[in-house]
Protein backbone atom coordinates (compact mmCIF):
# COMPACT_ATOMS: atom_id res chain seq x y z
CA UNK A 1 0.00 0.00 0.00
CA UNK A 2 1.30 3.51 -0.96
CA UNK A 3 1.33 6.10 2.05
CA UNK A 4 2.56 9.71 2.46
CA UNK A 5 3.30 11.12 6.08
CA UNK A 6 1.42 14.40 6.11
CA UNK A 7 3.25 17.24 8.53
CA UNK A 8 0.12 18.97 8.69
CA UNK A 9 -0.54 20.03 12.58
CA UNK A 10 -3.35 17.87 12.86
CA UNK A 11 -4.76 15.84 15.88
CA UNK A 12 -6.53 12.30 16.30
CA UNK A 13 -9.32 12.58 18.00
CA UNK A 14 -9.37 9.42 19.74
CA UNK A 15 -5.98 8.74 20.90
CA UNK A 16 -4.39 12.54 20.51
CA UNK A 17 -1.85 11.49 17.86
CA UNK A 18 -0.01 13.71 16.02
CA UNK A 19 1.03 11.61 12.54
CA UNK A 20 -1.49 10.94 10.04
CA UNK A 21 -0.65 8.97 6.87
CA UNK A 22 -2.41 9.46 3.77
CA UNK A 23 -3.22 6.16 1.97
CA UNK A 24 -2.69 7.27 -2.11
CA UNK A 25 -5.07 4.97 -4.09
CA UNK A 26 -8.06 5.87 -1.84
CA UNK A 27 -6.95 9.18 -0.17
CA UNK A 28 -7.96 8.37 3.17
CA UNK A 29 -5.94 10.37 6.00
CA UNK A 30 -5.57 8.13 8.99
CA UNK A 31 -3.75 8.04 11.99
CA UNK A 32 -0.53 6.29 12.13
CA UNK A 33 -1.18 4.76 15.78
CA UNK A 34 -4.60 4.26 16.45
CA UNK A 35 -5.63 3.68 12.63
CA UNK A 36 -9.17 5.74 12.57
CA UNK A 37 -9.76 7.37 9.47
CA UNK A 38 -10.21 11.43 10.35
CA UNK A 39 -12.91 13.04 9.07
CA UNK A 40 -10.40 15.66 7.37
CA UNK A 41 -11.95 17.82 4.66
CA UNK A 42 -9.85 17.15 1.51
CA UNK A 43 -9.66 18.65 -1.79
CA UNK A 44 -11.64 16.83 -4.85
CA UNK A 45 -14.62 17.11 -6.76
CA UNK A 46 -18.17 17.48 -5.92
CA UNK A 47 -19.04 13.85 -7.09
CA UNK A 48 -15.99 11.22 -7.70
CA UNK A 49 -16.90 8.03 -8.75
CA UNK A 50 -13.79 5.57 -7.74
CA UNK A 51 -13.52 1.91 -9.13
CA UNK A 52 -10.34 0.12 -9.00
CA UNK A 53 -7.81 2.23 -10.67
CA UNK A 54 -6.14 5.08 -8.61
CA UNK A 55 -6.61 6.96 -12.53
CA UNK A 56 -9.89 6.43 -13.03
CA UNK A 57 -11.78 9.09 -11.44
CA UNK A 58 -15.19 11.30 -13.15
CA UNK A 59 -15.75 14.73 -11.35
CA UNK A 60 -16.62 17.87 -12.05
CA UNK A 61 -15.05 20.50 -14.39
CA UNK A 62 -12.74 22.40 -11.47
CA UNK A 63 -11.45 19.33 -10.47
CA UNK A 64 -10.08 19.02 -13.95
CA UNK A 65 -8.64 22.10 -13.95
CA UNK A 66 -6.96 21.47 -10.60
CA UNK A 67 -9.08 23.33 -8.77
CA UNK A 68 -10.07 22.60 -5.29
CA UNK A 69 -13.37 21.95 -4.37
CA UNK A 70 -14.42 20.83 -0.25
CA UNK A 71 -16.14 17.37 0.36
CA UNK A 72 -15.90 15.29 3.96
CA UNK A 73 -15.12 11.72 4.44
CA UNK A 74 -18.25 10.14 5.33
CA UNK A 75 -18.27 7.06 8.42
CA UNK A 76 -19.79 4.86 5.80
CA UNK A 77 -18.31 0.81 5.11
CA UNK A 78 -15.19 0.72 3.51
CA UNK A 79 -17.14 -0.13 0.28
CA UNK A 80 -18.97 2.62 0.05
CA UNK A 81 -16.56 4.83 0.65
CA UNK A 82 -14.45 3.46 -2.25
CA UNK A 83 -17.21 3.68 -4.31
CA UNK A 84 -18.15 7.74 -3.75
CA UNK A 85 -18.01 10.53 -2.11
CA UNK A 86 -19.98 13.72 -1.94
CA UNK A 87 -18.82 17.52 -1.66
CA UNK A 88 -19.95 18.77 1.78
CA UNK A 89 -19.88 22.58 1.37
CA UNK A 90 -20.81 23.55 -2.22
CA UNK A 91 -20.75 27.31 -1.95
CA UNK A 92 -17.00 27.12 -0.63
CA UNK A 93 -16.61 25.39 -4.43
CA UNK A 94 -13.77 27.73 -6.57
CA UNK A 95 -15.94 26.49 -9.89
CA UNK A 96 -17.33 29.60 -12.04
CA UNK A 97 -20.33 28.55 -14.85
CA UNK A 98 -19.53 31.92 -16.24
CA UNK A 99 -16.13 31.12 -16.86
CA UNK A 100 -16.06 27.64 -17.66
CA UNK A 101 -18.67 27.91 -20.29
CA UNK A 102 -17.65 31.49 -21.99
CA UNK A 103 -15.67 30.23 -25.02
CA UNK A 104 -19.17 28.24 -25.84
CA UNK A 105 -20.83 31.48 -24.68
CA UNK A 106 -18.70 33.84 -26.91
CA UNK A 107 -19.30 31.50 -30.08
CA UNK A 108 -22.93 31.91 -29.74
CA UNK A 109 -22.84 35.20 -29.51
CA UNK A 110 -20.40 35.99 -32.50
CA UNK A 111 -22.71 33.87 -34.79
CA UNK A 112 -25.54 35.89 -33.86
CA UNK A 113 -23.81 38.59 -35.41
CA UNK A 114 -23.02 40.84 -32.24
CA UNK A 115 -20.10 43.40 -32.48
CA UNK A 116 -17.58 42.95 -29.55
CA UNK A 117 -18.78 45.38 -27.68
CA UNK A 118 -22.01 43.96 -27.48
CA UNK A 119 -20.58 40.16 -26.28
CA UNK A 120 -18.73 42.43 -23.44
CA UNK A 121 -21.83 44.20 -22.38
CA UNK A 122 -23.87 40.76 -22.07
CA UNK A 123 -20.95 38.40 -20.76
CA UNK A 124 -20.37 41.39 -18.07
CA UNK A 125 -24.09 41.65 -17.20
CA UNK A 126 -24.47 37.53 -17.19
CA UNK A 127 -21.37 37.73 -14.69
CA UNK A 128 -23.20 39.83 -12.54
CA UNK A 129 -26.12 37.72 -12.21
CA UNK A 130 -24.43 34.71 -11.65
CA UNK A 131 -22.35 36.40 -8.68
CA UNK A 132 -25.60 38.14 -7.08
CA UNK A 133 -27.16 34.73 -7.20
CA UNK A 134 -24.16 33.00 -5.93
CA UNK A 135 -23.69 35.26 -2.77
CA UNK A 136 -27.55 35.13 -2.05
CA UNK A 137 -26.77 31.13 -1.68
CA UNK A 138 -28.70 30.85 -5.04
CA UNK A 139 -28.21 27.56 -7.19
CA UNK A 140 -27.97 28.26 -10.74
CA UNK A 141 -28.44 25.27 -12.64
CA UNK A 142 -27.98 26.20 -16.17
CA UNK A 143 -26.20 29.64 -17.05
CA UNK A 144 -27.32 29.32 -20.62
CA UNK A 145 -30.96 30.03 -19.58
CA UNK A 146 -29.78 33.41 -18.14
CA UNK A 147 -27.81 33.75 -21.20
CA UNK A 148 -30.32 33.36 -23.86
CA UNK A 149 -33.15 35.50 -22.12
CA UNK A 150 -30.50 38.71 -21.52
CA UNK A 151 -29.36 37.69 -25.75
CA UNK A 152 -33.28 38.21 -26.55
CA UNK A 153 -33.44 41.09 -24.66
CA UNK A 154 -30.32 43.15 -26.16
CA UNK A 155 -31.23 41.94 -29.64
CA UNK A 156 -34.90 43.60 -29.04
CA UNK A 157 -33.89 46.43 -27.39
CA UNK A 158 -31.34 47.22 -30.69
CA UNK A 159 -34.05 45.98 -32.85
CA UNK A 160 -32.52 43.74 -34.41
CA UNK A 161 -34.72 40.35 -35.56
CA UNK A 162 -35.01 37.63 -33.20
CA UNK A 163 -37.45 35.04 -32.06
CA UNK A 164 -37.08 33.00 -28.65
CA UNK A 165 -37.47 29.97 -30.89
CA UNK A 166 -34.81 30.96 -33.04
CA UNK A 167 -32.44 32.29 -30.38
CA UNK A 168 -32.68 28.66 -28.53
CA UNK A 169 -32.23 26.51 -31.33
CA UNK A 170 -28.57 28.23 -32.10
CA UNK A 171 -28.05 27.63 -28.28
CA UNK A 172 -29.06 23.85 -28.78
CA UNK A 173 -26.62 23.72 -31.84
CA UNK A 174 -23.61 24.53 -29.50
CA UNK A 175 -24.96 21.37 -27.06
CA UNK A 176 -26.74 23.54 -25.06
CA UNK A 177 -29.70 21.95 -22.56
CA UNK A 178 -31.97 24.67 -23.33
CA UNK A 179 -35.62 25.09 -24.27
CA UNK A 180 -38.10 27.82 -25.14
CA UNK A 181 -40.59 27.48 -22.44
CA UNK A 182 -37.85 27.80 -20.59
CA UNK A 183 -36.64 30.79 -21.77
CA UNK A 184 -40.03 32.16 -21.84
CA UNK A 185 -40.75 31.27 -17.81
CA UNK A 186 -37.52 33.07 -16.83
CA UNK A 187 -38.18 36.26 -18.61
CA UNK A 188 -42.11 36.29 -17.07
CA UNK A 189 -40.59 35.13 -13.41
CA UNK A 190 -37.63 37.72 -13.25
CA UNK A 191 -40.08 40.67 -15.16
CA UNK A 192 -37.67 41.45 -17.76
CA UNK A 193 -38.19 44.15 -19.70
CA UNK A 194 -37.66 44.86 -23.10
CA UNK A 195 -39.22 46.62 -26.32
CA UNK A 196 -41.58 44.66 -28.28
CA UNK A 197 -40.48 43.22 -31.91
CA UNK A 198 -42.47 44.48 -35.32
CA UNK A 199 -42.86 42.42 -38.08
CA UNK A 200 -40.81 44.40 -40.76
CA UNK A 201 -37.70 43.62 -38.40
CA UNK A 202 -38.12 40.26 -39.76
CA UNK A 203 -38.53 41.05 -43.65
CA UNK A 204 -35.06 41.59 -44.84
CA UNK A 205 -33.78 38.64 -42.59
CA UNK A 206 -36.84 35.89 -43.98
CA UNK A 207 -36.58 37.27 -47.76
CA UNK A 208 -32.89 36.95 -48.08
CA UNK A 209 -33.04 33.35 -46.68
CA UNK A 210 -35.91 33.04 -49.46
CA UNK A 211 -33.43 34.27 -52.17
CA UNK A 212 -30.61 32.20 -51.15
CA UNK A 213 -33.21 29.50 -52.34
CA UNK A 214 -32.13 28.50 -56.21
CA UNK A 215 -35.83 27.84 -57.66
CA UNK A 216 -37.24 31.11 -56.34
CA UNK A 217 -34.32 33.00 -57.56
CA UNK A 218 -34.93 31.63 -61.13
CA UNK A 219 -38.40 32.48 -61.13
CA UNK A 220 -37.58 36.34 -60.28
CA UNK A 221 -34.95 36.56 -62.54
CA UNK A 222 -37.75 35.26 -65.21
CA UNK A 223 -39.71 38.21 -65.07
CA UNK A 224 -37.35 40.25 -67.14
CA UNK A 225 -35.04 38.41 -68.31
CA UNK A 226 -32.90 41.02 -70.61
CA UNK A 227 -32.47 42.38 -67.69
CA UNK A 228 -29.64 41.53 -65.50
CA UNK A 229 -30.60 43.63 -62.60
CA UNK A 230 -34.34 42.31 -62.87
CA UNK A 231 -34.00 40.16 -60.09
CA UNK A 232 -32.44 42.59 -57.65
CA UNK A 233 -35.21 45.34 -58.98
CA UNK A 234 -38.35 42.70 -58.22
CA UNK A 235 -36.59 41.75 -54.80
CA UNK A 236 -36.56 45.32 -54.08
CA UNK A 237 -40.28 45.45 -54.94
CA UNK A 238 -41.17 42.60 -52.71
CA UNK A 239 -39.50 43.95 -49.78
CA UNK A 240 -40.86 47.86 -50.11
CA UNK A 241 -44.63 45.93 -50.41
CA UNK A 242 -44.16 42.99 -47.28
CA UNK A 243 -42.82 45.93 -45.16
CA UNK A 244 -45.88 47.93 -46.08
CA UNK A 245 -48.12 45.41 -45.03
CA UNK A 246 -46.34 44.67 -41.83
CA UNK A 247 -47.94 47.94 -40.65
CA UNK A 248 -50.88 46.87 -40.28
CA UNK A 249 -52.12 46.12 -36.65
CA UNK A 250 -51.07 42.49 -35.84
CA UNK A 251 -53.21 41.97 -32.61
CA UNK A 252 -51.10 40.14 -31.01
CA UNK A 253 -50.12 37.67 -33.56
CA UNK A 254 -46.28 36.68 -33.75
CA UNK A 255 -44.29 39.34 -36.11
CA UNK A 256 -42.02 36.91 -37.20
CA UNK A 257 -44.64 34.39 -38.45
CA UNK A 258 -46.72 37.85 -39.62
CA UNK A 259 -43.69 39.08 -41.53
CA UNK A 260 -43.33 35.66 -43.54
CA UNK A 261 -47.47 35.89 -44.49
CA UNK A 262 -46.79 39.39 -45.50
CA UNK A 263 -43.65 38.53 -47.85
CA UNK A 264 -45.37 35.51 -49.23
CA UNK A 265 -48.47 38.13 -50.08
CA UNK A 266 -46.19 40.40 -51.53
CA UNK A 267 -44.44 38.04 -53.70
CA UNK A 268 -47.28 36.81 -55.11
CA UNK A 269 -48.61 40.28 -55.38
CA UNK A 270 -45.52 40.66 -57.96
CA UNK A 271 -46.40 37.32 -59.50
CA UNK A 272 -49.77 38.48 -60.59
CA UNK A 273 -48.36 42.00 -61.72
CA UNK A 274 -46.32 40.56 -64.40
CA UNK A 275 -46.88 36.56 -64.80
CA UNK A 276 -50.62 36.51 -64.05
CA UNK A 277 -49.44 33.69 -61.59
CA UNK A 278 -48.25 32.85 -58.42
CA UNK A 279 -44.63 32.70 -57.64
CA UNK A 280 -44.50 31.16 -54.67
CA UNK A 281 -47.18 28.66 -52.87
CA UNK A 282 -47.71 28.29 -49.42
CA UNK A 283 -46.58 24.73 -48.98
CA UNK A 284 -43.29 25.95 -50.60
CA UNK A 285 -42.85 29.24 -48.34
CA UNK A 286 -43.62 27.15 -45.34
CA UNK A 287 -40.90 24.66 -46.19
CA UNK A 288 -38.08 26.85 -46.87
CA UNK A 289 -38.57 29.59 -43.72
CA UNK A 290 -40.04 26.62 -41.64
CA UNK A 291 -43.27 28.04 -40.57
CA UNK A 292 -46.54 26.30 -39.55
CA UNK A 293 -48.42 26.25 -42.85
CA UNK A 294 -51.54 26.67 -41.16
CA UNK A 295 -50.73 29.66 -39.26
CA UNK A 296 -49.83 31.23 -42.22
CA UNK A 297 -52.85 30.84 -44.46
CA UNK A 298 -54.60 32.28 -40.70
CA UNK A 299 -52.75 35.30 -40.83
CA UNK A 300 -53.13 35.62 -45.15
CA UNK A 301 -56.92 34.91 -44.64
CA UNK A 302 -56.19 38.17 -41.82
CA UNK A 303 -54.53 40.70 -44.43
CA UNK A 304 -56.71 39.75 -46.81
CA UNK A 305 -59.82 40.35 -45.50
CA UNK A 306 -58.13 43.73 -44.04
CA UNK A 307 -57.49 45.33 -47.56
CA UNK A 308 -60.34 43.34 -48.99
CA UNK A 309 -57.95 42.29 -51.50
CA UNK A 310 -57.74 39.00 -53.52
CA UNK A 311 -54.98 36.39 -54.91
Amino acid sequence: MSETILKDELTCADCGGTKFISEVTRGDVVCRYCGIVADRILECSHFLDRSDGPDSRFGSPESRRGHSTSFRVFEAHIEQRDKYRRMYNAENSAYDAVQESKGRILAILTRLGLSENARNDLMFELNKIYLSEKRKGNKVTNIFLICAALTIKHMKNKGLPCSINDIVNIFKEHHCKLSAKAVRDYIMDTNMNYRTSSAKEFVPKYLAQLKAIDDFKERLANIHPEDELGFEKMSTTIQRLATKLCEIKVNGRKPSVFAVSCIFLATNMVGQRYLGEQLITKEEISRYLSTPSTTLREHCRYVQTHLKMRL
